[in-house]
Formats: C-alpha cells, structure tokens, sequence
C-alpha cells in the first residue's frame, strides 16, 4: 500500500508518493500554489500530462504575475520541446517571456532520464522513471529540494535557450 497523497496531519515535510496523473497533478498544483519565487522543471513527456493541467498552468501564472522576482526555469529535452501536449507551458513561456526562460538540454546531457522539479528551495517532486507517473514529492524538504537545484544549475550551465519555442508560430 502507499502512502496517501495527503498525510493525515498534512505536515508540510512529509514526503508524499502521487501515482498516477490525477496524484501527480494534486500534488502539483499544491507546490506550485505554495511557490514564492522560483520553480525549476526538468520535465519527461509524462510530465507533460500533469504540468499542463489548467490548476497548475493557473498556479504558476499567478505566481508569475502576482511576483515581479518571481522566475519559471524550464529545461527540456529536444523530444519533449516539440511534444504538442506540452502547448499550455510552452504558451505560458510565450506570454511571460520576462520571468519565464526556457533550454534545451544539451546533447550531452540528453541521456537524463529521470524528472523533477522544484519550489523557491523547499519543495519538490521527483520522478526516477521516465515512463512510470511514480513520484517523491514534499512541500517542505530544503535539503532534497537543494540537491536536485544543483543537478538542475548544472545542467542549466550546459544548455541553450531554445529559440523555436519562443516563436509565435509554435
């Protein structure tokens, strides 16, 4: 059996287990709501069918617009950039292209297969599997939140941004 999504104290620092989309998605919408000013995504393409629920497009354009710091860092690799059910992220990059910048793994990196992303340096989920929608998740981790923030300025540091998703012809 696993853990429910929501423990039953609701302690913030609980690391939660979502499977499945509709886990994944609650569980999204939660950080994403929770976030103050930066969320990092290194997204798989199942990734693509929770992050681009409109609960969780709506929480990080509201953070994006209620916080002039507030950052959205994408880095994707080059068969998720042009997967058409990521089109609500990559519109989100589009009309808020200020506090929104979004890479392309760099070729040496592609190999990357696992996903995660994190909030501000507190919280995140973490996927290991790229085909499996079984996550690590917590709202309140800085230590886990922070290592998978390095691996993520690490790879940042070797991509490129990607002009074709900027284009307005997407």
């Amino acid at each position: 059996m696993t853990e429910p999504v929501q423990p039953e104290a609701d302690d913030p620092r609980a690391v939660l287990r979502p499977q499945g989309a509709a886990e994944c998605t609650l569980v999204a919408q939660r950080l994403m709501e929770a976030a103050r000013e930066r969320v990092r995504i290194l997204p798989q393409r199942a990734d693509l069918r929770y992050l681009t629920d409109d609960a969780v497009i709506g929480a990080l354009r509201a953070l994006l617009l209620r916080n002039r710091r507030a950052r959205l860092e994408i880095l994707v690799p080059a068969d998720v950039a042009r997967d058409d059910q990521g089109r609500p992220l990559w519109n989100l990059a589009q009309r808020l292209t200020s506090s929104v910048a979004l890479h392309r793994l760099a070729d040496e990196d592609a190999q990357v297969s696992e996903a995660w992303f994190t909030v501000d340096e507190r919280g995140y989920l973490h996927r290991p599997q790229p085909e499996r929608l079984v996550a690590q998740a917590s709202l309140e981790q800085p230590a886990r939140a922070r290592d998978l923030n390095l691996r993520f300025a690490a790879l940042w540091l070797n991509s490129e941004p990607d002009p074709d998703l900027r284009r307005l012809s997407l």
